[in-house]
């Protein structure tokens, strides 16, 4: 089956239980390290999840992860995706989700992968294509 109606990129939340960590723990965390206490306790060290961060979104405060997809237009079958954690904007992956079999399509996107530095990205990964193929 060929696809090829144009693509459409958003990104929906993964909300996690939010973690109930102490300051110093948190900051441990943030620097990417293991806090001593999850290694003092197996048990609470199996149930932390230390790499979901936070983010806010209309005033509304979210924990975890954000699913980044790009999909058909018309058949709407996901033809990439990529799991980032929510602290990380939607913009920031535009240039991982757009390809070669984005070459003349339609692109379809919300107002966060808007402005000048996500047009430039769109232009850059267009240039490359074309590039490629000798166009």
């Amino acid at each position: 089956m060929v696809v090829n109606e144009g693509k459409i990129i958003d990104v929906s939340f993964i909300e996690v239980p939010k973690q109930r960590n102490s300051k110093e723990d948190n900051t441990q965390i943030k620097k990417g390290e293991t806090p001593n206490s999850f290694d003092e306790n197996p048990n609470k060290k199996s149930q932390k999840d230390v790499d979901a961060r936070w983010t806010q979104k209309n005033n509304v405060n979210f924990f975890g992860y954000k699913n980044h997809i790009k999909i058909d237009g018309k058949s709407k079958i996901i033809k990439k995706f990529k799991v980032t954690d929510a602290s990380l904007h939607d913009s920031q992956v535009i240039d991982n989700l757009r390809d070669e079999d984005d070459e003349g399509e339609e692109f379809y996107a919300d107002s966060a992968y808007t402005g000048q530095k996500q047009e430039k990205i769109i232009r850059i990964r267009d240039d490359k294509l074309c590039s490629r193929k000798g166009i």
